[in-house]
């Protein structure tokens, strides 16, 4: 079987789409990976060819202005900014899109590229396989995951309709010039929100110990589990466990907290390190950072210790407790290690993951642009406590009867030609 696998955006979106496809091959089928062109360094690692989308997608939130706005909070200003920013290269995309279908038998796609793609997967008659990382059907049992986690009572099932809208508009234009490459009818609100609905067949690539269908879901949304790397797919990416310095750290006193700032905009690395010591000597607890993309540089100390690139599976169930920005799979990773979680959410579904985790009783929440030493040190105290700790306990347990990756594998090959 041939299978284009299709994401778009940072790590987070794109590395579930490598552990898959690599999976695929594993198991015999052909498989390419479109992706932004930051994901290519990643696709290639895992040994599947690249094709290219024309955005860098750690170079466009990386800028300066972006990261003030999201730094402050200015969602919605951060978004018009950003359809903005992307429009340059819509064109050059659209040819990437129609060209990668002539020649496959199934198309998998994150949630950003579904409407696109299934323009170009209904054009040429290909299944499409949309894959959700985070809850993304409307309903009334929880609020979006792209707006304020905030309780509305019945009115949950019609918020849905305001993310959905948005997501809409920006991409309309967009979308209505490919519909019309392809001769399709020009695209149709109903028909968006049908793609993105209750009773469209979807892949849920999240646990569903964080989060369960709920009640008015259809059966073909088709519960998975995270697509997580395994070891030796980990040692191609760069993630080679723990080291013998990091090691020694790790043995020469109690747990640390893990503070993993992945894509979070810290605009000033020192104040954010001097905040973390003041935090942690109040607390009495040691820290370990990893930097992701802010630019922290600190001497390692007694009870600090400053990384740039962290494997999770390894390092995690080593610690006490993650402090990290709440992305799907840092969530998911953390939680799988069965430690509390203290989630500072930035944009998209950070703020729900943030929210489920207060939920579960695993962790607790706060925006990223309200963080500062008196929150931290809050936050963080009240996941330490024991409570929270055994819950997290027993939510990374029952996590650990899932296998993402085989359940995810299996249900794309069932459009395999060649068993149909």
């Amino acid at each position: 079987m041939r299978v284009a696998l299709v994401s778009y955006g940072t790590r987070g979106d794109v590395q579930p789409f490598v552990c898959l496809g690599r999976a695929l091959a594993d198991g015999g089928h052909a498989v390419e990976v479109t992706a932004s062109l930051d994901g290519e360094g990643m696709v290639r690692a895992a040994g599947l060819p690249f094709r290219p989308l024309a955005l860098d997608a750690q170079e466009m939130l990386g800028a300066e202005e972006a990261r003030r706005m999201l730094a402050d909070g200015r969602m919605r200003a951060f978004f018009r900014w950003l359809e903005d920013a992307e429009k340059p290269f819509w064109e050059r995309n659209r040819r990437v899109l129609i060209e990668l279908s002539g020649d496959v038998d199934v198309i998998v796609c994150g949630v950003l590229m579904t409407a696109r793609c299934a323009a170009v997967a209904e054009a040429r008659g290909i299944p499409l396989v949309p894959v959700h990382l985070c809850p993304t059907a409307p309903s009334r049992s929880y609020m979006p995951t792209m707006l304020p986690q905030r309780s509305l009572g019945p009115a949950k099932g019609i918020a849905h309709n305001l993310p959905m809208w948005t997501f809409y508009r920006s991409q309309r234009e967009d979308l209505a010039q490919l519909h019309d490459e392809l001769d399709l009818p020009p695209p149709r609100w109903r028909q968006w929100r049908h793609r993105f609905g209750p009773r469209t067949p979807a892949l849920l690539a999240y646990s569903q110990a964080l989060f369960p269908p709920p009640a008015g879901w259809s059966a073909g949304l088709h519960p998975a589990g995270s697509l997580e790397p395994w070891p030796e797919l980990r040692g191609r990416f760069g993630e080679v466990g723990i080291d013998k310095e990091l090691d020694e750290w790790l043995e020469g006193g109690p747990a640390p907290v893990f503070f993993g700032f992945g894509s979070m905009p810290v605009l000033d690395g020192a104040a954010t390190l001097d905040m973390i010591r003041t935090v942690s000597a109040e607390l009495g607890v040691r820290a370990i950072v990893a930097a992701g993309w802010s630019d922290l540089e600190g001497a390692d100390e007694d009870d600090l210790f400053v990384l740039d690139a962290v494997d999770h599976q390894s390092l995690l169930p080593r610690c006490a407790a993650a402090v990290h920005h709440g992305g799907a799979g840092t969530t998911s990773a953390s939680a799988a290690a069965g430690i509390p979680t203290l989630v500072c959410s930035v944009m998209a579904d950070q703020p729900f993951w943030g929210a489920r985790c207060r939920a579960l009783g695993i962790g607790d929440t706060l925006p990223f642009s309200k963080l500062d030493t008196r929150r931290l040190a809050r936050g963080l105290r009240r996941v330490l406590e024991a409570d929270v700790r055994a819950r997290a306990a027993t939510v990374a347990r029952q996590m650990a009867s899932e296998d993402g990756i085989a359940a995810a594998s299996a249900y794309i090959e069932r459009f395999d030609p060649r068993t149909g």
